[in-house]
């Protein structure tokens, strides 16, 4: 009995001990700075259930609850923030908020940011210089758990380091790392035990930046509709499972979920199922300074403070961007940032940069494809001079002196008309009738004459006719053919342009085979055909005519 009545008068005595506390207002996560974009919870402690809060001593009739929740902090959040409880006021916490981005990054490199009951993510920490004395955290509502990161890993010369979070036991936990001066970005992880989730950003979207929601359903990808909806408003129904803004603003801040209707892979009745995801709340914040890369590499941020540094980055086969510190940099896509002691910019564009053995390569494919179309338009001009003049003409064949029985050299002359076309054969007769064949006229090339006919006389060593053959005077066995005369007339007689027989010899032996052409036809004494003659024609003849 006297111990129950001492416990009683202990708990009355702590009860008027903590009436008569001031309140506390506390942040959670404990940011020492805190930076554009950061959620993070303002609780009262040490109140009662009814609080006050103010804002720059005005008071926030909204905020009736011991907890006062920032999803996404600016410029405007800025400011003196108490709280009161039982009549009592808190002592004035001052928090400015910076509008650029901590020094260190944390992203989420495996996993999604709704995980199962009992889920968990990949973290990864990336700074600029060394992870020696860097730790990281972990807040779930009003309680904080600190995580030691292994002294083998978290060296000088390391950059980042990947690490596994908590088992996901509350609705929502905050992680960050940070050492004694500078930390990183937050990321929340939410929970979630439904078969439909809304994937969304682990942090707050950024004006006038593009924004994909997903709506998707676990071990799954057979969806044939999905409804997204903002603040319990339908926004989208089709197929599609993403939600996509293109250019993010105030007015897209709100709570987001969606309903999918799907068949799991093992279902065979074919039936399927419909399920609305939890509700996620999307904040948006102010686009924090960038940078900006030109195509040499240049690196420059115009609403950076004055005094910054600037250092590049180099995106890696895990589409992760690493610190490049060499001078000499390798191929490949670049990013840069501005940094400075409490802060650093948004990553700039990007460019690429090519390796000097690629660019002598594209040189020498450049010269080749430059000499090709050389080649080609040479071929062309050369094709269009052919269809336009030909290159050779046809020359008349003139005889050479002495009888040498040579070609003169051909030689090339252009019409006085011009284009130098050849004149084709002319079918006509001077009368305008058809000719006949084996009278063809000489081509002419313009007015020219170019072909020269042999000369009537054939006089020996001429100009222009051949010396007749000759025969030995003594009319041995090897004279068995008689010179052609002058004028194709028996023995040098005058005649009407025949030819003379041939003559056998005088012996008449058995190497005679041929009989003599009677000058009318006549059949010889040793009874040869009757043939008559060929007569050679009189110049102006119609035709040649040659009778059996």
């Amino acid at each position: 009995m006297v111990m129950k009545n001492l416990f009683l008068i202990l708990a009355v005595f702590l009860f008027v001990v903590k009436s008569q506390q001031n309140p506390v207002v506390s942040m959670h996560p404990s940011f020492k700075q805190v930076y554009s974009g950061d959620s993070f919870n303002l609780s009262c402690d040490n109140s009662t259930d009814t609080v006050k809060w103010f804002f720059n001593s005005t008071e926030d009739v909204e905020q009736v609850n011991q907890i006062w929740s920032i999803g996404a902090a600016s410029t405007k959040n800025s400011g003196v923030y108490q709280c009161e409880s039982n009549g009592q006021k808190s002592d004035p916490k001052n928090i400015s908020v910076l509008e650029c981005l901590p020094p260190a990054g944390l992203i989420i490199s495996s996993g999604m940011p709704v995980v199962t009951p009992m889920g968990s993510v990949v973290l990864e920490l990336e700074v600029d210089d060394g992870l020696e004395g860097w730790w990281c955290s972990v807040s779930k509502g009003l309680k904080e758990t600190k995580l030691r990161l292994k002294k083998s890993l978290a060296t000088a010369s390391a950059t980042s380091l990947a690490f596994q979070s908590l088992r996901q036991r509350d609705n929502v936990a905050i992680y960050w790392c940070s050492n004694r001066t500078q930390r990183s970005s937050p990321i929340s992880i939410w929970r979630s035990d439904k078969m439909v989730v809304l994937d969304i950003p682990p942090g707050p979207a950024v004006l006038g930046e593009k924004l994909s929601l997903n709506c998707m359903v676990r071990w799954t990808s057979r969806i044939s509709q999905t409804i997204f909806y903002k603040n319990n408003i339908e926004i989208q129904n089709y197929s599609s499972s993403s939600y996509v803004i293109h250019s993010v603003t105030e007015k897209d801040q709100g709570k987001y979920h969606c309903r999918a209707t799907y068949i799991l892979e093992d279902n065979t009745s074919g039936i399927p199922a419909i399920v609305t995801s939890d509700s996620q709340e999307l904040f948006v914040t102010a686009s924090p300074p960038k940078a900006f890369l030109s195509g040499d590499l240049s690196c420059s941020c115009s609403s950076c403070p004055s005094s910054v540094n600037y250092r590049w980055y180099h995106l890696e086969s895990n589409q992760l961007w690493k610190l490049q510190r060499k001078d000499d940099w390798p191929a490949g896509t670049y990013k840069c940032r501005a940094v400075w002691n409490c802060g650093r910019s948004a990553m700039s564009n990007f460019q690429v940069k090519s390796s000097s053995s690629y660019n002598i390569v594209i040189i020498i494919i450049i010269a080749l494809i430059l000499v090709l179309l050389g080649v080609i338009t040479l071929y062309f001009i050369k094709r269009r001079r052919t269809d336009k003049e030909a290159i050779y003409q046809d020359v008349p064949v003139q005889y050479v002196k002495d009888g040498d029985g040579g070609y003169q050299e051909l030689s090339k002359k252009r019409s006085d008309v011009g284009g130098g076309d050849y004149d084709t054969l002319n079918t006509t007769s001077a009368e305008g009738k058809p000719k006949h064949e084996g009278q063809y006229e000489a081509l002419n090339k313009g007015k020219v004459e170019v072909y020269h006919t042999l000369g009537e006389e054939g006089a020996k060593t001429g100009d222009k006719g051949y010396e007749a053959l000759k025969v030995s005077k003594d009319e041995g066995a090897e004279g068995i053919y008689h010179a052609l005369g002058p004028d194709g007339v028996k023995d040098g007689a005058g005649g009407d342009g025949g030819y003379e027989a041939l003559k056998m010899s005088k012996e008449g032996g058995v190497e005679d085979p041929y009989h003599k052409l009677g000058a009318k036809g006549v059949k010889d004494e040793v009874g040869g055909g009757d043939y008559e003659f060929v007569k050679i024609p009189k110049e102006g003849d119609a035709e040649d005519r040659v009778k059996e």
